[in-house]
């Protein structure tokens, strides 16, 4: 099948009842090869079957590296069709705005990795990291939304079995996906069905290929350093993957300075576990590679509500206003925050990742508000709701104009 670079030309699958997300990690490709290499386990015919892939943009190069020795040539073999979809703008609508098809094809020989807009620019764009506990929006925005639009696509009303990688041991995850099924939908879960765990997966895997497959996640996941285990793999990767480091602390650092509490790791902060583990050449790196970005001085506001009508008692919901309104080199911004004092700011030099000048701090009853001018790299993207302004002058009795200095 012919490559398609827009969701238009998108061909339906007609013909076919399965659809495999494969993630491009152990548990999807466990079962892809094990599709193929024994008849009898698969779903349906091979003419049947659909994989699809959304791409981060973001995933470590060793992923990209085993997928194009190990898989693609597995995929050529069988005439598979394998389509790979990416979002092409933040929001992904219904109507497909907002997705690209990377390639569509039964003979794949390429592995677009690098996506199109990519959950990387995403972060950093706003200033933030990704966020722990709840739902992964970060997974369901980046992959999970631009592939209902696919599947809409390719099956239209008709109904499909939607294969998706949980372990034996993850069945909760299974009925959790589950309750997404419908009339049409069905969800199918075969390493369950089959009792794989990981190291079943894994074993079936180095068996086939003669290689220890390694862990699917974009770099930057704090979910893979959220164990101590998957902390110290991943800050050895950072080791062995210095430019992937550095960019990963320019998203920390970024995020931090706008926010001190937002750091990658949900309280602890990457760039003191790898000083911690010693890791001089990426610090080092990170440093230059801060000296060659542009700045930009913030004015940064949040509006802290109350929760419940409670006033001693703060909202989840925080509303922020991101404005850009000064770029230079790093030490000429920098060098601009502190002068801020001569105007009345409060300078707190204690954060070793920005010093910020507060106007305003919150107080303790709620709602309240805080403003503050900080230095960081020019690669945070304007942002406030439409009426964040209102709600600004019914709580401060500021205008816009008045507030700024």
């Amino acid at each position: 099948m012919a490559t398609s670079m827009t969701l238009d030309d998108l061909v339906a699958a007609e013909t076919c009842t399965v659809a495999l997300s494969y993630g491009l990690g152990v548990d999807s490709t466990a079962i892809l090869l094990r599709w193929l290499h024994e008849p009898n386990t698969r779903p349906a015919p091979l003419d049947q079957i659909v994989v699809l892939t959304a791409m981060t943009g973001s995933e470590w190069g060793i992923t990209g590296d085993q997928v194009r020795q190990y898989v693609l040539p597995e995929l050529r073999r069988a005439g598979m069709r394998y389509i790979q979809v990416a979002r092409s703008a933040r929001h992904v609508r219904r109507d497909g705005t907002g997705v690209i098809i990377l390639s569509d094809s039964t003979a794949p020989d390429e592995l677009h990795i690098d996506g199109a807009y990519t959950l990387e620019h995403e972060m950093l764009s706003a200033g933030t990291v990704p966020q722990v506990g709840g739902a992964r929006l970060c997974s369901v925005h980046a992959k999970g939304d631009p592939l209902d639009v696919v599947l809409h696509r390719l099956f239209g009303d008709r109904p499909y079995r939607h294969v998706m990688g949980f372990e034996y041991n993850e069945q909760a995850r299974a009925i959790k996906d589950a309750g997404f099924n419908t009339s049409q939908r069905t969800g199918v879960y075969p390493l369950i069905e089959w009792e794989y765990t990981r190291a079943d997966a894994l074993e079936y895997i180095r068996r086939h290929t003669g290689v220890d497959w390694d862990k699917s996640a974009c770099w930057f996941c704090p979910y893979a350093l959220g164990s101590k285990q998957g902390r110290q793999d991943t800050l050895a990767r950072y080791v062995d993957n210095p430019e992937v480091a550095t960019r990963t602390l320019l998203m920390e650092g970024t995020s931090l300075a706008l926010n001190p509490r937002q750091a990658l790791i949900g309280k602890t902060r990457l760039i003191d576990e790898l000083t911690t583990a010693g890791a001089v050449d990426v610090l080092a790196a990170y440093d230059r590679l801060l000296d060659s970005t542009a700045h930009a001085l913030y004015r940064v506001r949040r509006i802290y509500r109350a929760a419940g009508g409670d006033r001693t008692r703060k909202s989840p919901r925080v509303d922020r206003s991101v404005q850009r309104i000064a770029t230079g080199s790093r030490h000429e911004i920098s060098a601009m925050v502190p002068t801020y004092a001569d105007l009345g700011a409060d300078i707190d030099d204690s954060d070793p990742a920005a010093i910020r000048a507060y106007t305003r701090r919150p107080t303790d009853l709620y709602p309240t508000v805080e403003e503050l001018y900080v230095a960081a790299p020019a690669v945070v993207e304007d942002k406030q709701l439409p009426n964040f302004d209102t709600w600004w002058t019914e709580l401060t009795g500021e205008t816009q104009a008045a507030a700024l200095f």
